[in-house]
């Protein structure tokens, strides 16, 4: 940290409308906040840190991308319940390499996706930290009282389904980080990669999916792609204790993906599969409410696509596989790791 700490803070955290007013009694400059729920609402919590190196690398996301995703990251993961998110709180442990204007440049990043979802920030903590930057946000949300849409509801004979493009963001870590590999600037990126490297960068929390999903009433099981579809569907699977099957060619993929995976040897499946980040919703619902939830999604302007089905009740043994052609195979439960995925 630099010399004058608290100055650099009051200077990092200006830009704050956490404040009182609007269920929130009690706002930043105080030891705490307070705040409430509106009436028959329940509150949405959660949490998500970003750890450079293991997170993020310097070369592949500016500070300001860093903040926002963070931001996101959270957003999504309330909104893959069904709710909303309303207030923020962040604690970040600055290395001695990150400068205080980078350090500006992740709140910048934090105020700007807390401006898009409507979010407020009403505290936190800074520290320093020996060697890498440490990232943490904690998102408090709500949805209606007992209709959280949870990964344990998925049910056979119910349809799956993902929101939008799924491996975008996994294609545009592996450019950025063979951009990183030829010693070049992130900023020198443009061009034909630029959707999928703005997907890494500045990927897009599917709030108004979720809202839809729970006011539908036929939604099983829900989950946000953060670690990809595989481990996503794994979850599905085992909180409902139900095997799932998808169908390869059902998988929603960006074209510029495809063309980018196509460039340098890669299957798009697998980082759709396995990249993460895409921060779209993965779930099932009632096959016979397919056509008019799709209706929904199209005039609200989102992509809805069928991908496969739950098959069957496995109260032992869940599981998880996909269909190529006339082939299928049982997807083993992986760990995520989006640098290792997509080198």
């Amino acid at each position: 940290m630099a010399h004058d700490e608290f100055s650099l803070i009051r200077q990092w955290t200006s830009r704050s409308d956490g404040q009182e007013g609007d269920g929130l009694t009690v706002g930043l400059g105080d030891d705490a906040a307070v705040f409430s729920p509106s009436p028959e609402m329940e509150i949405v919590a959660c949490c998500d840190a970003m750890v450079e190196t293991v997170h993020f690398l310097k070369e592949t996301m500016r500070p300001s991308d860093i903040g926002y995703k963070a931001v996101t990251s959270n957003v999504s993961d309330v909104a893959a319940m069904g709710g909303y998110a309303r207030y923020a709180l962040v604690s970040i442990a600055v290395a001695p390499h990150w400068t205080p204007e980078e350090c500006q440049g992740i709140y910048d990043g934090i105020y700007a996706a807390c401006d898009m979802y409507g979010v407020k920030v009403i505290g936190g903590d800074t520290v320093s930290a020996p060697d890498a930057l440490h990232l943490s946000v904690t998102v408090l949300g709500e949805v209606e009282k007992g209709r959280a849409i949870r990964r344990s509801h998925a049910r056979a004979g119910q349809a799956v389904f993902v929101t939008g493009h799924v491996g975008s963001s996994a294609a545009g870590l592996h450019v950025l980080l063979q951009d990183r590999q030829e010693q070049q600037s992130v900023t020198e990126w443009s061009g034909r990669w630029a959707k999928l490297i703005a997907a890494h960068q500045r990927p897009v929390a599917q709030v108004k999916a979720g809202r839809l999903l729970l006011e539908s009433g036929v939604c099983g099981a829900l989950n946000d792609v953060s670690d990809g579809l595989a481990s996503e569907l794994w979850e599905i699977a085992e909180a409902s204790s139900v095997s799932i099957c998808v169908d390869a060619a059902l998988i929603p993929i960006e074209e510029e993906a495809r063309a980018c995976a196509l460039q340098f040897g890669k299957d798009p499946v697998e980082w759709a599969f396995y990249g993460g980040e895409d921060y779209q919703l993965v779930g099932t619902i009632e096959a016979s409410e397919v056509d008019a939830v799709r209706e929904r999604f199209a005039a609200a302007g989102i992509l809805f696509s069928v991908i496969g089905a739950v098959e069957a009740e496995q109260t032992a043994a869940p599981k998880l596989s996909l269909r190529t052609g006339e082939s299928r195979t049982a997807l083993p439960k992986a760990g995520y790791n989006h640098f290792k995925r997509c080198e």
